[in-house]
Formats: C-alpha cells, sequence, structure tokens
C-alpha cells in the first residue's frame, strides 16, 4: 500500500512539473512585429499611386518610417484591395499565398484592419481626414512614425513565426493596377532578440 501511494505520488509530482515547462520554441504565439523593409512595387512608377517610403534608424530601438506618398486619384470605396502575404521558405525565397484578402471598398476595409494604426499613420503624414475617401494629393512627413506602433492593428495577435512579405495591389473593379506595395516583417517570439537592432 505504501509503495502505490508513493508511485501515485510521484506520478502526481511529474504531471505538476509537465505542466509548468516553458517552451520557448512553438511554432506559433504572441508576436513582436519588427519592420525590415517597405518598398514600391517593380514597374509602377508611372501608376497613379506613389509610396516613397524608408526606414530611418532614430536609434538603437526605434525605426520609423520617412518619405511620401503620393495619390494620383482619390482612395475609396469603388477600389479593390488586393493583398497577398507571402512567406519566407526554409529552403530559401518567398512563397506566396499564405494569406490571401480580395475585397471590394477597398478605403473602409484597410482602415478596419489597420485599425489605430489608421489614424496615427494618416496623423503622421499630415493627411486632411481621417475618414474615407482620402483626397488626391502628396503627403510627407517631418516627424517620422515609429514603426512600433504598427502592432496596433485589427490582425491576429497569435500566428506562426517567421519572416513574411505583404504585396498590396490597389485595382479598378475592370482590373486595372493602380498602385503596389511591398512590406516585409518579421514576427518573433516576444522575448526573442531582433538583431537587426544591433
Amino acid at each position: 500500500m505504501i509503495l502505490i501511494t508513493f508511485y501515485i505520488f510521484i506520478c502526481f509530482i511529474f504531471v505538476l512539473k509537465a505542466q509548468s515547462i516553458f517552451r520557448p520554441n512553438l511554432p506559433l504565439g504572441k508576436y513582436r512585429l519588427v519592420t525590415n523593409a517597405i518598398r514600391q512595387c517593380d514597374n509602377t512608377q508611372h501608376l497613379p499611386f506613389q509610396v516613397n517610403l524608408y526606414l530611418n534608424k532614430k536609434s538603437s530601438n526605434v525605426t520609423e518610417f520617412r518619405g511620401n506618398f503620393s495619390l494620383g486619384i482619390p482612395m475609396d470605396d469603388s477600389l479593390i484591395l488586393d493583398g497577398n502575404v507571402e512567406s519566407w521558405s526554409l529552403t530559401g525565397g518567398w512563397k506566396p499565398n499564405s494569406i490571401v484578402y480580395v475585397t471590394t471598398n477597398d478605403c473602409t476595409k484597410t482602415k478596419f484592419i489597420a485599425g489605430n494604426v489608421w489614424k496615427s499613420f494618416l496623423k503622421a503624414f499630415n493627411v486632411p481626414t481621417e475618414n474615407c475617401p482620402i483626397p488626391p494629393g502628396t503627403y510627407s512627413t517631418s516627424t517620422g512614425y515609429d514603426t512600433s506602433l504598427l502592432e496596433d492593428n485589427n490582425a491576429p495577435k497569435v500566428y506562426f513565426y517567421g519572416k513574411y512579405k505583404y504585396v498590396g495591389k490597389m485595382k479598378t473593379k475592370d482590373n486595372k493596377l493602380l498602385g503596389c506595395i511591398a512590406y516585409e516583417v518579421e514576427l518573433l517570439r516576444p522575448w526573442e532578440v531582433d538583431f537587426s537592432k544591433n
């Protein structure tokens, strides 16, 4: 009887111990978003939507967007948003279709997905309105836009860790390309070190 009680006690200790094990290498979970690059897609220099943004390292732990973007026509809900997220393959190279999001009502849907980023980004770039449509014009920032603010969006807060590239295209309803942006990020575990900041 004492031997059985001892075995049950030992099993109970192992079960308790197993529940408290720290597992730092799980493939998904809450993440920190680190911006690696932003640029206009290739061969889109003469389209109505132009993005001339670059990353500026303000300090060892602050990176910001600088530059401007131009709208030749209003950004409104008559446009289509065609978004494709590519993931970095373990064998090298970008692998498309990690997430595909194609929708009408470009302005409203972008505003929803961006969440609180929408207001802070438009304010930083001196856009005269926070509502749709965004009027034509060239919008630039004099103070920069801290990339850490991009985490305050309505995207899923738990996802697979790794490198991703978002390619967002704005199109007309008859599929004419109006602009394209490529944005590269890395989703890191909350405790991981971002070596690009060193």
